[in-house]
């Protein structure tokens, strides 16, 4: 039942709604030091809630990816919950609507696959 198509189908569609309405979305480290997820959240304009397991992330050197997240350091896992409460009511409406837009555009102007190329060859054709 887990490879069949229907079945992944529906998972997907409940995986897409759960992303598109809810502002936040949990991000942690799958089989690899990564987040899929995490990606999938900027793509679509939604604030990752971010577990840092010591993630190498691209292009650190030009974007300051706690600033697009809320980030939880490994160490602090257990206190998760209240990061996001805390992160949030330091929230207004205004800022939060900001953020969701930001976070789109980051992903256009970096994290697309040609964005993400055009970066790379810029940062590396300028390099001695």
């Amino acid at each position: 039942m887990k490879n069949d198509p229907g079945h992944l189908r529906v998972a997907r569609r409940q995986f897409l709604r759960n992303l598109f309405n809810n502002e936040y979305n949990l991000c942690v480290r799958g089989a690899g030091n990564f987040s899929y997820r995490f990606y999938e959240a900027l793509a679509a304009g939604r604030i990752p809630l971010f577990v840092n397991t010591r993630c190498v992330l691209p292009l650190e050197d030009q974007i300051d990816w706690p600033r697009h997240c809320v980030w939880v350091e490994e160490s602090d896992i257990d206190h998760i919950g209240e990061i996001l409460v805390d992160f949030h009511r330091r929230q207004t409406p205004e800022s939060v609507r900001q953020l969701l837009e930001a976070n789109r555009r980051l992903w256009e102007d970096y994290l697309t696959p040609l964005a993400f190329y055009q970066n790379v060859f810029k940062k590396y054709a300028k390099a001695p």
